[in-house]
């Protein structure tokens, strides 16, 4: 039951992060792609070295989106939190999240993950490649018949906002003049720390500069405009 909860814990926010991120068609074939080599290299690898038997479970993709999650994410806040006079950043939380599935069950769970992890930072390239139209048909076809939709009666807050600001009388009178609008101020130029930690990651320094420039010298936002191509 632990399991279950750590693995949904882990396994849920990172597909779903790095399925926006990456879009859907591009997400699923790099998880079609991991599966397909993360399972070629656990039949080598069990069949010639280990003669154990291998958990059942997700652990080849909790893996590979392991994988993007450490080369994709930049850390936030190096000194999160601290122990025994180490410092940890954020990133720590999902990386111990993960350490509770991952050595639950000794090296049946371990070596399947680590190809996983080995898959996947070879597959974000791949996955610039797509599958065929008719993979893409066929998996929204099963996924009308096991999801269902949203109740109609359900409206965004946006729409809301915007049927009851028709309906609102306009007020009597003149309104005074607006002032004229300033002109924004032109951000920040990007701080090297910013710059060096996204060049560390394998980005040239002219796109990391644009993407800083563009994304408030966010680094985050940066990683994953960057990410995005």
């Amino acid at each position: 039951m632990g399991e279950l909860i750590f693995g949904l814990l882990a396994l849920c926010p990172l597909l779903r992060r790095f399925e926006r991120e990456m879009g859907s068609r591009k997400f699923g074939a790099f998880i079609v792609y991991t599966s397909i080599l993360s399972t070629v290299m656990e039949l080598l690898f069990f069949n010639i070295f280990f003669d154990i038997e291998r958990y059942s479970g997700p652990y080849p993709q909790l893996g590979a989106v392991l994988g993007l999650f450490h080369k994709f994410t930049p850390r936030m806040h190096p000194k999160f939190f601290g122990v025994l006079g180490y410092d940890f950043s954020e990133k720590s939380i999902t990386y111990g999240l993960c350490a509770q599935v991952i050595l639950s069950g000794g090296f049946s769970t371990i070596i399947p993950t680590f190809f996983g992890f080995v898959s996947g930072l070879l597959a974000v390239k791949w996955s610039e490649t797509e599958l065929p139209d008719l993979v893409y048909t066929i998996a929204g076809m099963i996924g009308k018949v096991i999801t269902d939709d949203a109740p109609a009666v359900m409206m965004s807050r946006s729409v809301q906002r915007g049927g009851s600001n028709r309906t609102r009388r306009a007020p009597t009178g003149t309104r005074p003049a607006a002032p004229p609008a300033q002109p924004p101020r032109p951000p920040p130029p990007p701080p090297e720390e910013a710059i060096a930690q996204l060049c560390s990651m394998g980005f040239e320094r002219e796109a990391v500069v644009r993407a800083l420039q563009q994304t408030d010298n966010n680094v985050e936002a940066a990683a994953n405009r960057l990410l995005m191509g």
